[in-house]
């Protein structure tokens, strides 16, 4: 009975400590109107920012389509709010991982390759007793 009793508490306490898996990181190139290239991270369906020559901050998001190993990404361009403006789409791309780089329908025109996407790396579960 105590053994029972106890299996059954510690089924609660793992289960409460139990966390959503944490997304693939998407690993890409971003060419900017100016030509310059940035290599920047952001998991599937996260942030990352480039900024351009005149200060303008611009937000990537990439959005996996498919199932492990995760080849086609679609790349979402953001203006980032100011002070005086919100946030606003201005595009996006679908991209081959490993592919070439693709031109985006925005204006200004951004190029997007998807060099890499990986399971996110592990951080080991920390307690605190």
């Amino acid at each position: 009975m105590k053994y029972a009793l106890l299996g059954s508490l510690l089924a609660v306490t793992f289960s409460s400590h139990a966390y959503a898996q944490p997304n693939p990181v998407v690993t890409m190139t971003v060419t900017t109107p100016d030509g310059r290239s940035q290599d920047i991270t952001a998991p599937e369906s996260g942030l990352s920012e480039v900024t351009l020559a005149d200060g303008t901050k611009i937000g990537v998001r990439p959005t996996i389509l498919d199932s492990k190993p995760w080849t086609r990404v679609v790349v979402t361009f953001f203006k980032m709010p100011t002070a005086t403006s919100s946030s606003a789409e201005i595009g996006e791309v679908e991209a081959k991982t490993g592919g070439p780089a693709v031109s985006a329908k925005t204006t200004p025109v951004f190029k997007v390759a998807v060099k890499a996407v990986a399971e996110p790396a592990t951080v080991p579960n920390q307690s605190t007793r």
